[in-house]
């Protein structure tokens, strides 16, 4: 997108519609005016979130213009909230790949090819799956360790991109001079990679605990010693893949995996190569903290029921009596109140932190389960040592 920009081809603040002559835009509830290529690059563009249905690698995916239309098993590309807020978007990015292909009047991996992988020196990177990256392609798992086969989807924009560590190190180099080449490699001016770099969306939820805002195609933080880093990852559906950089230090790291439940692997190793390249702690370190803590609290709170519990089983303060008038109307309350919790855990909250944190939202879930069943027992053995009566 910057390179079109250079070029005077767009500009970051146009309207989409603007240049988009192959699909034509969907009524919205919201104005198609505030979509821009910057919003959609920073995912602040009021795109809905979510991805598209793949498709064996042996197989054909549907077209683009399909599903960008929602008849792919993914939502409709067109504004659902107001342009503006942050919220991930991958369907964005896809309009993004049909915008490219508008203005060039050229296949997007083909443009890609020639401006991008190419100059880089990304000499294995691909979109292009051919029988020799089948035979090579890492084997992905699910969180409990059941291999996946390989699949692909209708868009390449925002994560078909088949690459070696090596491929992605020569990108995320690129940014940097400490090679004694120019930043931007000739591909990008300088002035363009900073832009791409400065946070121009405030990031919200799990995005916002390990960043602090969202640049152009990357997320940025500013590190205790005032230098900028940057980085991206993915979750594809089952592996993770992460990249962080320091450009005025020249310090990078990539880190491939092919697992659904690497986020905290991948948090443990960019820590250690803070620590090793004598770097500021960055916020996906602290985030893995932040992120622990919710298990142990309820960790702390099963083992303080348990301990309630078994104290008045053996001073013989508790007894069954779930219907007991003692504190009725509170143990009825937080009786409900747990159990509703718990209903929300598992029908809503499970499936949003598990997208990002498989292992910890199981450790979660079971660690709910544990103090809502206690509470419950709590609530239906009551005290009976107030007045003798129960």
């Amino acid at each position: 997108m910057l390179k079109l920009v250079e070029q005077d081809e767009i500009g970051l603040d146009d309207p989409v519609g603007q240049h988009l002559t192959s699909w034509e835009l969907p009524d919205a509830e919201y104005s198609w005016e505030e979509v821009t290529p910057r919003r959609l690059l920073n995912h602040s563009a009021g795109m809905p979130a979510g991805g598209y249905e793949t498709v064996p690698l042996d197989e054909e995916p549907p077209p683009l213009h399909e599903a960008l239309s929602g008849n792919t098993g993914g939502p409709v590309a067109r504004p659902t909230t107001e342009p503006g807020e942050f919220r991930y978007s991958n369907p964005g990015y896809a309009l993004l790949e049909l915008l490219v292909e508008d203005v060039t009047g050229r296949d997007f991996v083909a443009y890609v090819d020639e401006t991008i992988l190419d100059p880089l020196g990304m000499n294995r990177a691909t979109f292009v799956v051919t029988e020799r990256l089948r035979s090579e392609v890492a084997t992905e798992h699910f969180v409990d360790g059941t291999p996946v086969a390989a699949s692909h989807g209708p868009s390449n924009a925002h994560g078909e991109l088949y690459a070696t560590a090596e491929d992605i190190a020569r990108f995320v180099a690129a940014g940097t001079e400490t090679s004694g080449e120019p930043v931007g490699r000739g591909v990008l001016a300088p002035e363009s990679v900073a832009e791409m770099y400065a946070s121009a969306a405030e990031t919200l939820g799990f995005y916002g605990l390990a960043t602090d805002g969202a640049g152009l195609g990357h997320f940025a933080e500013t590190l205790s010693d005032g230098e900028r880093a940057v980085m991206n990852g993915g979750q594809g559906s089952v592996s993770w893949n992460w990249f962080h950089a320091v450009p005025g230090t020249g310090d990078g790291i990539v880190i491939l995996t092919n697992s659904e439940r690497s986020v905290q692997l991948i948090a443990d190793i960019v820590e250690a190569w803070t620590d090793r390249s004598g770097l500021p702690a960055v916020s996906l370190v602290h985030a893995r903290r932040w992120i622990r803590l919710p298990v142990w609290i309820l960790v702390g709170v099963a083992a303080g029921l348990v301990l309630r519990l078994g104290y008045g089983a053996i001073t013989g303060t508790r007894s069954f009596a779930p219907l007991s008038d003692r504190d009725r109307i509170t143990r009825a309350v937080i009786g409900g109140l747990a159990v509703v919790t718990l209903g929300l855990w598992w029908t809503l909250g499970r499936e949003t932190v598990a997208f990002f944190l498989p292992v910890v939202a199981e450790w979660v879930g079971l660690a709910l389960s544990a103090v809502v069943v206690l509470l419950l027992v709590t609530i239906i053995f009551p005290r009976t040592d107030r007045g003798g009566t129960t």
